[in-house]
């Protein structure tokens, strides 16, 4: 019956709280001064007055108490059986397979024996922190095991458990087993908040691996210049063996080699490599994969090699002196990152026929059949200026103007400068030359020595070659005052997959088109250009009248040979990383830059990039700053080759791509030792007066009988809202109703 006027059971093992803030009843006895100022304002008799304000007072007190609101809390505590924390190791290195299957395959049968034997069992697992549950895979990238045993202790907060079960392959990572491997046997243990038992996953005499260990290659290299690509193989079971290894780049095999694995199943191995063209380079080093395999993902390591040119080799061949060819020797031989061979042909093969012998001729022979046979990989770009093949080569079909054709399309430059001894007075359109230039030569070529002035096409107020200055305006302008050419060779017309940069400005050809005056084109991996005048010399001059200079003709040329070898300067997309290579878990910024037709920073500009490795595509999308950039943070979570491809545009409208490529080849820790080191498990269990299972054993879990934990419970009676205070506020109120009405007063 006590409880029902109370509002619940009330013991005498509590205590009462006030559950209102101050302020609240505060307030709430001013308003009952209030009152009760009010109920003694009117006349009446003394005793009526005493009483009415008396029993008020009583109400009134009712009501505030009620308003502070009172609880009777009443807390009791009960006494828990200990807990059992089951820890298992989720690192990378219990992914490694043995005999076909994963080591971790093994951790669902201690699981269930724990959870049978044990009672109220919670399970966490690790990498470098501590997580709650059953791992669902096991990836983690790193083992910290005494972390997650300190985070188990911070967790149970002072709790004395029943049993630590720790489940793994003994790899740790961290600093207990760094202590252990340095300080020995009595190295310092971590404290743990109940007995151990240490179940051990994996089988050394089970293990077979053959990995990379690691790769070094200096990280850049000069064209035409060796380098080394270093290697050290590591084969677990392989002690003794000979071990095939590949070499490849951009996917494709570049040569193999063997090395014989010491006893310790460790070797080293090098590749030279003669790099033939500039640019970055995904370079890998691979061992095959053997059945039984543990980490098949280790068997290839990526290095991004970036291949820059020392000096760009320029083959300048002349069939004839002058003043063109003196003004471009000139440039040429002045531009200090060229290194230039020239060649003015003085005396030709009809010298040999003269009778005189070769000791009585001053100039040696043009060796042709050398230049274009052997050394004509080793320049990047080869300039005929009114050069005529036919006293050298003969046949239109001579091996080695194919050789010319085949260097092109294999990524050289080439230039044709006009003449009478060039394009069709020279009968180059039946050549594998005539093949891979940028118009359609007509070996009936008549040509037309009118002077002109040529003009510049829309392709050529946009094209890098014939931007002069980054403005259009002035850039025309600058075309517009330079010198009248004294005539030019007449083409046929600009080859299909050409671009017309400069065009004469009365001349069509039989197509009605202008005729090309400077065409340009790209024939598989190379570049090619044909200027058809052989005046271009006089830029220098009629700017250099008017006082200024020679810019015109320099910059022109200099633009041409950027372009014909793909200098990243003469993109209007660029994207590229700070390095070629990274460690897993480096972030990797990669700087995507966007420039306007006239080369300015383009802002606003939508960036798309795709992101390719391991045969997985991620794709980024940014816009513009102000100064054209921007920049996509990623973190380099796997190894491998990363291929980046950028596309940009605005408002509609391609700006471009580009494309670059890096690498992420360091060593990966957990994939660095994958037997499992039972020496360190048996030294961890002992140091700490724990129980050890060797893997395949399911033995009992050490128990402690006197761990448990004290929880307490909370019981809350709410007396503000009992019927008795309810019943005391409406009784005393109503009394004082009644005496106030039987003096009179309403």
């Amino acid at each position: 019956m006590m409880d029902f006027w109370f509002g619940g059971p009330i013991t005498d093992v509590g205590s009462l709280v006030w559950s209102a803030p101050q302020w609240q009843v505060l307030l709430a006895a001013a308003g009952a001064f209030v009152v009760l100022a009010l109920v003694g304002l009117r006349d009446r008799p003394a005793v009526s007055r005493a009483s009415e304000l008396g029993l008020m007072t009583l109400a009134l007190v009712g009501v505030v108490v009620a308003i502070a609101g009172p609880i009777w809390v009443e807390e009791e505590g009960r006494t828990e059986a200990g807990r059992v924390a089951l820890v298992i190791d989720s690192s990378r290195s219990m992914s490694v397979l043995e005999n076909g299957a994963p080591r971790h395959d093994a951790v669902a049968a201690v699981v269930e024996h724990v959870q049978r034997t044990t009672d109220n069992v919670d399970v966490y697992h690790f990498g470098d922190d501590l997580a709650v549950g059953v791992p669902s895979d096991y990836e983690l990238p790193g083992t910290d095991l005494e972390g997650a045993l300190d985070a188990l202790s911070e967790r149970v907060a002072g709790e004395r458990l029943a049993a630590v079960v720790v489940v793994s392959d003994g790899l740790d990572r961290g600093l207990l087993r760094r202590r252990f491997r340095e300080d020995g046997v009595e190295a310092s243990a971590v404290d743990l908040p109940g007995p151990l038992t240490v179940y051990q996953i994996g089988a050394p005499s089970d293990l077979k691996d053959l990995a990379v260990r690691s790769v070094n290659s200096g990280g850049y290299a000069f064209i035409r210049s060796a380098f080394t690509v270093s290697t050290e193989i590591e084969g677990v079971g392989f002690a003794n063996r000979t071990i095939p290894v590949t070499l490849s780049r951009n996917g494709a095999p570049v040569t193999d080699k063997n090395v014989m694995l010491n006893a310790q199943g460790k070797g080293t191995i090098q590749f030279d490599v003669v790099p033939r063209e500039a640019g970055r380079f995904a370079y890998g080093v691979s061992v095959p994969i053997y059945e039984g395999d543990a980490v098949p993902a280790n068997n290839h390591l990526p290095v991004v090699v970036n291949v820059v040119r020392d000096r760009i080799r320029v083959l300048q061949v002349a069939g004839a002196p002058s003043w063109d060819v003196k003004f471009l020797r000139r440039f040429l031989k002045g531009d200090p990152s060229v290194q230039l061979v020239s060649f003015f042909i003085l005396r030709t093969q009809r010298d040999l026929g003269s009778g005189y012998g070769e000791k009585e001729l001053s100039l040696i022979a043009f060796p042709y059949k050398q230049l274009f046979n052997q050394d004509l990989s080793t320049f990047d770009v080869v300039v005929f200026q009114n050069f005529d093949y036919e006293p050298y080569f003969g046949s239109p079909n001579n091996p080695l103007l194919k050789n010319l054709g085949d260097y092109v399309e294999q990524g050289g430059g080439l230039v044709m400068t006009g003449g009478d001894r060039s394009f069709g007075l020279a009968n180059y359109g039946k050549t594998p030359v005539g093949a891979v230039l940028p118009v359609l030569v007509d070996d009936n070529e008549k040509p037309d020595l009118r002077p002109f002035r040529p003009m510049v096409t829309e392709a050529g107020s946009r094209h890098p070659v014939t931007r002069l200055v980054g403005d259009f305006a002035e850039n025309s302008s600058w075309w517009g005052r330079l010198g009248e050419m004294d005539g030019t060779n007449v083409v046929a017309d600009a080859h299909p997959d050409a671009t017309v940069l400069l065009s004469h400005p009365s001349r069509v050809t039989d197509s009605g088109k202008p005729l090309p005056v400077l065409a340009v084109r790209e024939v598989g991996a190379g570049r090619t250009l044909a200027l058809t005048i052989d005046s271009s010399w006089r830029w220098s001059l009629s700017e250099a009248a008017e006082g200024r200079g020679n810019q015109a003709y320099l910059r022109f040329w200099k633009n041409s040979l950027r372009w014909l070898m793909r200098d990243p300067s003469v993109s209007r997309v660029t994207v590229e990383t700070a390095r070629e290579n990274y460690a897993v878990g480096d972030e990797v910024r990669i700087v995507a830059r966007v420039r306007d037709a006239s080369f300015g920073p383009l802002s606003n500009a939508t960036v798309r990039t795709t992101l390719t490795v391991n045969g997985l595509d991620r794709t980024l999308e940014g816009v513009t700053s102000p100064d054209g950039e921007v920049v996509f943070p990623i973190d380099a979570a796997s190894r491998g080759t990363y291929q980046v491809r950028v596309e940009a545009g605005l408002a509609g409208e391609v700006a471009g791509s580009a494309q670059t490529v890096f690498a992420v080849s360091s060593r990966d820790p957990e994939l660095d030792e994958v037997s499992p080191d039972s020496v360190f498990l048996q030294w961890f269990a002992g140091r700490t007066g724990g129980a050890y299972h060797q893997v395949g054993t399911l033995g009992a879990v050490r128990i402690d009988p006197k761990a448990g934990r004290t929880v307490w419970e909370r019981r809350e009676t709410p007396l503000w809202r009992s019927p008795l205070l309810a019943l005391w506020v409406v009784l005393f109120a109503g009394l004082a109703w009644i005496v106030r009405r039987r003096s009179g007063l309403a």
